[in-house]
């Protein structure tokens, strides 16, 4: 066991200070989020200090970011961290969605809002795209599950509508990396947030000639790969800025403290409910091209071999159809309620649109088994349920693709908004005949603290684990209520097989 005084932060001269003080810059598709994470005798304690709403914005039909917003929130986050620290932070990392980039001109300047994953464009050139690379030599050539979303079908669409693009941009960019470059640091991209682009090659060592070739995407634009949980540069205060994954599930992973080379279930569960499995190098067989998986980059270099799942935003929706902001309070009625017995596919397109989504699910039951719940509470239980169930069945396939590296009595760590909820914890691991470890809301930001201090060499990378237990307290739940009978969640499972089979 590493003792306490080896986990204290150290100066460059080899002398010791108290503390360590990141600041973890969690940009999310609705927030900009500062989180202030203090490290003191090998403990990591982390504060809210900045929120700030933000949303895509119609811009003459097509789907943008507002990122002079952003980087406005980007750097109130840091002032109000200076204010409450007395002096600025020692470091700052930032980490984002996924997919989305901004295109910089040779001068450095943005050549126009970055577009937003969820814009119409990519539907109107997809199709060409797979002719030009198959999916089957996408997969091969990248180990990313081929979807529209993708950078590769939005650079491909952007390109086929506005073909100047290919002479006046010079550097491309994914968001993080771009707040990183607006901030200071020098145009270069993190593996695991390039592992997201369908641009990069399986592990994200390199871009992929080959499929850049096909999508008319110019070698000339992308900037070097390098590591995570490094220094990328510093801004003009002269705050260390650090790469810490870049993508918010690669630092949510990088919050469950686990070896590199162990192999393990998680969900991370938010919106999107993004349920995988820790694996050392990237899985390319036929399996996992068929079970939708996708290999992305941990922040320490390994493979998160996960798949997207419609999470929570099922319930945020009808929340917004209810006009009830009080999730707490929902989530405690629908344990107190009866359960229809029935549970709905989160994934069916009738549900990826905003509106209306309590009748759109009353309107699925309806349709299939003849009966729909009554009134919020069984809503929402039923919701929970949905999803326990879904995590069981994408879990089973993650263990048939891994098979014996994966270890069928281990647990499954969630982390996430999820880990708030009282309830699908235990569905999830009644529904998966499995233990669940509850660990932290905050594990993207978490994660990305810890990569800021592995990276300036205050944290050893072999002592996270420790760090996290002294700093953290999990939770493990198993299926031990009669609400969350396992054999409950199976019979569900098989009456939504034969819904979904007609």
């Amino acid at each position: 066991m590493t003792s306490t005084d080896e986990h204290r932060p150290t100066t460059g001269r080899g002398g010791v200070r108290a503390e360590h003080h990141a600041l973890a810059l969690d940009l999310g598709s609705s927030s900009v989020r500062a989180v202030l994470g203090s490290y003191r005798q090998g403990t990591v304690s982390t504060e809210e200090v900045y929120r700030l709403h933000h949303q895509a914005v119609d811009d003459h039909g097509t789907l943008t970011w507002d990122l002079e917003r952003i980087m406005d929130g980007v750097r109130r986050s840091i002032v109000e961290a200076t204010r409450r620290l007395g002096r600025l932070p020692d470091s700052i990392g930032i980490d984002t969605w996924g997919v989305d980039y901004g295109l910089l001109d040779a001068r450095g300047a943005l050549l126009r809002a970055p577009r937003a994953y969820r814009d119409r464009r990519m539907s109107r050139w997809a199709a060409d795209l797979d002719r030009a690379v198959t999916p089957q030599t996408a997969w091969r050539e990248t180990g990313i599950l081929p979807q529209q979303i993708n950078t590769v079908y939005q650079l491909y669409a952007d390109l086929r509508e506005d073909p100047d693009l290919v002479e006046r941009v010079d550097r491309f960019l994914p968001l993080p990396d771009l707040v990183a470059h607006l901030l200071g640091a020098p145009a270069e991209v993190g593996r695991a947030i390039a592992s997201t682009t369908g641009l990069a090659s399986p592990g994200a060592h390199h871009w992929s000639s080959q499929v850049m070739g096909a999508a008319g995407v110019p070698e000339r634009w992308m900037p070097p790969l390098v590591d995570d949980a490094t220094v990328a540069g510093t801004t003009s205060e002269g705050v260390t800025i650090v790469r810490p994954g870049g993508h918010d599930t690669a630092c949510a992973v990088h919050a469950l403290g686990l070896a590199d080379d162990e192999v393990r279930l998680f969900i991370s569960s938010g919106s999107w409910s993004l349920i995988g499995a820790t694996v050392p190098r990237p899985v390319l067989d036929e399996a996992a091209l068929r079970a939708g998986l996708t290999n992305e980059v941990r922040t320490d270099g390994g493979i998160r071999l996960l798949r997207n799942l419609t999470g929570f935003w099922l319930l945020q929706e009808c929340q917004r159809s209810w006009n009830e902001p009080d999730t707490g309070a929902l989530v405690k009625a629908a344990g107190e309620c009866a359960s229809l017995g029935v549970v709905i596919d989160p994934d069916d397109e009738l549900f990826a649109a905003p509106g209306d989504m309590p009748d759109k699910i009353a309107d699925w039951c309806r349709l299939r088994y003849k009966v729909e719940p009554e009134g919020p509470a069984q809503t929402v239980r039923l919701i929970l349920e949905s999803l326990a169930c879904a995590h069981a069945a994408y879990a089973q396939g993650l263990q048939d693709v891994v098979g014996d590296l994966l270890d069928r009595t281990a647990p499954i760590h969630l982390v996430g908004g999820g880990a708030r909820n009282s309830l699908l914890p235990a569905m999830t691991a009644a529904a998966c005949h499995r233990r669940v470890v509850v660990g932290t809301p905050e594990a993207s930001a978490l994660g990305n603290i810890l990569a800021q201090l592995e990276a300036v060499g205050v944290l050893d990378p072999a002592a996270r684990g420790e760090v996290l237990r002294r700093s953290v307290r999990p939770v493990e739940v198993g299926a031990c209520q009669s609400m969350t009978d396992p054999a409950s969640f199976d019979a569900m499972r098989e009456r939504l097989l034969n819904a979904t089979a007609r």
